[in-house]
C-alpha cells in the first residue's frame, strides 16, 4: 500500500511531484522516490506490505504501483520469477510484453487482465504516461487533465488534497480503465477492465453457498498477513470473514470500536464469544471528546464535509488507529457484501419490481462502490499507515456474486424479507444461528458517534430544526482548520 503521484506537461515537473508526494507521507512512511524523463515525473511514498522494493522501479520504461497483486506468486511461478514483490512481477511481465513489440497500453492490458487485485498504477515509457485502476475502484486515483490548443498536462495522485490550488476539474479516475497518454502527439489511448454481468447464473441453492463460500475462503487466505486484522462489529460479514481468517490464522485479532455500552461493542464482544474468539476481540471505548478532536482529522482525511461520509468515517479511523497502535498494517474490513449480496433495506424494494431490477441495482451497486464507500474507508484507514483489504470484493467473489440468482440475495418468506440470505447460507457450516441471522445496525448508529455528532452541532450552535445542522457544523471546522481544497 503506498501513495503515488505523477504529473506531465507541467513546468519542473518533478519539484511538483515531490511536492504532491510530501502532501500523501501519511499512505508511505517507510520510502519515497521519483522517476523523471523529459515533461513527465512519477513518484510513489512506500508502506511496506509485501516485498520490500522502493519504488518507482526502472527498466525499460518506470512503474509505481499503490495496492497488492495477491496472485502475483502464481505469476511469478509461471515465468520463472523469484521475488516476494509483487509490485516486481507486475513490472517485469508488463517489460516482457513490451519487449515482444506490444505497446504500453496492450502490454498492461494484457497483464492486468490476469491480475486478482487491488490497485492504481502508473507506467512511462519515453514520452508515454500509462494510469490503470482495478475493477471496482478498491485504491482511490484522482487525475487532472487539460487539453488544449496551447495547453497539454495532466497530474494525477492517490488523494485529491495532494493536488495545487491552481489545478483544475480533479476528479476520480474511473475503476476498470486504462488510459495512456502521448505528450508528444497528443494522442489519448483507452481500454475497459470493467467487471461485465455474468452471462451464466448459479440458481440452485447449494451451489451458490458452496462457490461462494469457498471463493471467500481463498479471497480471505491470499489477504492476510502477520501484520493482519479485521474490523468487527459482529455483524454476519465481518463475523463470516473473522471465521474464515481463523481457520487459516487462529491467532488473528478483531477491533471493534464505540461508546460505552453502543449496540456495536455489546454485539461485537457477544458475536467474538459466541464464536469462540473472545480472546481475540480488542475493544476501544469512545468518548465524545476523543470524536470531538477527531473530526478535523477526518475531514482532512475524507476530503470531505458530508456528515454521512463523517459520521462512517469516524469509527473505521478509530478501528485503525486502534489496530496500528496494536502493530497491524492490514485491516480486513466486510465492505462490499452489502453491495454485492442486497444488504441493504431498498433492495427488498427492488426486489418487489422484479428478480432483474434487483439484479441491475446490485450492478449498479457495485459499478458505484468506490465514489460512494471504498475512497472513504481507504483514506481513513491509511490517515493512520494501515492498508483496508476487502476480501468480499476479491475479483473472483465478485463474479460468483454476479451470477447468483438475486432472488438467493434477497430472499422473501412467509411475507418477510431475509437480506444477504445467501451469504448467511455460505456462513452456515462455520457459525451458530445466533449469529447467522441477526441484522446489524448502520456503523454510525451501532457505535453511538451519530448520536455525538447530532450534539455536537447543536452545542455549536447549529439548530437541528434549521436542518442540515450537522453538515454547516463539519463545514465551519473545514473553514476554521483552512482546508480550503475541500470547496474548490
Amino acid at each position: 500500500m503506498c501513495g503515488i503521484a505523477g504529473a506531465a506537461g507541467t513546468p519542473d515537473t518533478n519539484k511538483e511531484v515531490k511536492r504532491m508526494l510530501a502532501a500523501l507521507s501519511h499512505r508511505g512512511p517507510d520510502a519515497c522516490g521519483t522517476y523523471e524523463a523529459e515533461g513527465l515525473s512519477i513518484g510513489n511514498t512506500l508502506l511496506k506490505i509485501t516485498g520490500n522494493m522502493p519504488q518507482p522501479l526502472v527498466g525499460k520504461g518506470a512503474l509505481v504501483l499503490n495496492g497488492e497483486i495477491f496472485n502475483f506468486r502464481e505469476l511469478a511461478a509461471e515465468q520463472g520469477i523469484k521475488t516476494d514483490s509483487d509490485t516486481e512481477v507486475l513490472f517485469a511481465l508488463i517489460e516482457t510484453k513490451i519487449k515482444e513489440g506490444e505497446t504500453p497500453t496492450n502490454a498492461v492490458f494484457s497483464v492486468l487482465s490476469r491480475v486478482n487485485g487491488d490497485y492504481a498504477l502508473a507506467y512511462a515509457l519515453d514520452n508515454e504516461l500509462l494510469l490503470a485502476r482495478d475493477a471496482v475502484g478498491v485504491k482511490p486515483l484522482f487525475y487532472s487533465l487539460e487539453i488544449g490548443v496551447e495547453k497539454y498536462k495532466i497530474s494525477f495522485a492517490s488523494e485529491k488534497k495532494a493536488f495545487s490550488s491552481q489545478s483544475s476539474c480533479t476528479k476520480p479516475f474511473p475503476p476498470g480503465r486504462i488510459m495512456a497518454l502521448n505528450i508528444n502527439d497528443r494522442r489519448l489511448e483507452e481500454k475497459s477492465l470493467a467487471i461485465e454481468p455474468p452471462q451464466e447464473r448459479i440458481s440452485e441453492e447449494y451451489e451458490a453457498a458452496s462457490c461462494l463460500k469457498a471463493d471467500l475462503e481463498k479471497a480471505v487466505e491470499i489477504r492476510l498477513t502477520k501484520t493482519a486484522g479485521i474490523a468487527f462489529s459482529g455483524g454476519i460479514d465481518s463475523t463470516f470473514l473473522a471465521a474464515l481468517a481463523k481457520s487459516i490464522d487462529p491467532s488473528i485479532s478483531l477491533y471493534a470500536v464505540g461508546l460505552p455500552n453502543s449496540h456495536d461493542l455489546t454485539q461485537a464482544q457477544r458475536a467474538a464469544e459466541v464464536a469462540g474468539m473472545k480472546d481475540s476481540l480488542r475493544t476501544h471505548l469512545l468518548s465524545p471528546e476523543e470524536i470531538e478532536d477527531a473530526i478535523p482529522d477526518i475531514i482532512y482525511s475524507t476530503e470531505s464535509t458530508d456528515p454521512m461520509k463523517i459520521a462512517i468515517g469516524l469509527p473505521l479511523y478509530f478501528v485503525a488507529k486502534t489496530a496500528k497502535e496494536d502493530g497491524k498494517r492490514v485491516l480486513l474490513t466486510g465492505q462490499g457484501a452489502d453491495e454485492l449480496f442486497g444488504g441493504y433495506s431498498r433492495h427488498e424494494g427492488f426486489l418487489e419490481q422484479g428478480p432483474e431490477m434487483l439484479d441491475r441495482e446490485i450492478y449498479s451497486d457495485i459499478q458505484n462502490i468506490s465514489v460512494i464507500n471504498l475512497e472513504r474507508d481507504d483514506m481513513v484507514t491509511m490517515a493512520n499507515s494501515v492498508e483496508l483489504r476487502v476480501p468480499f470484493l476479491d475479483k473472483e467473489v465478485i463474479k460468483t456474486g454476479l451470477a447468483i440468482n438475486p432472488e438467493l440475495k434477497v430472499l422473501k418468506k412467509d411475507g418477510l424479507y431475509i437480506r444477504k440470505y445467501i451469504l448467511r447460507k455460505a456462513a452456515e457450516s462455520l457459525l451458530p444461528s445466533e449469529l447467522l441471522w441477526k441484522e446489524k445496525k448502520a456503523i454510525q448508529y451501532g457505535t453511538g458517534v451519530q448520536k455525538v455528532l447530532d450534539k455536537l452541532a447543536r452545542d455549536a450552535g447549529f439548530p437541528k430544526k434549521e436542518g442540515s445542522h450537522i453538515e454547516k457544523y463539519l463545514k465551519q471546522i473545514a473553514v476554521d482548520e483552512g482546508f480550503d481544497f475541500i470547496f474548490r
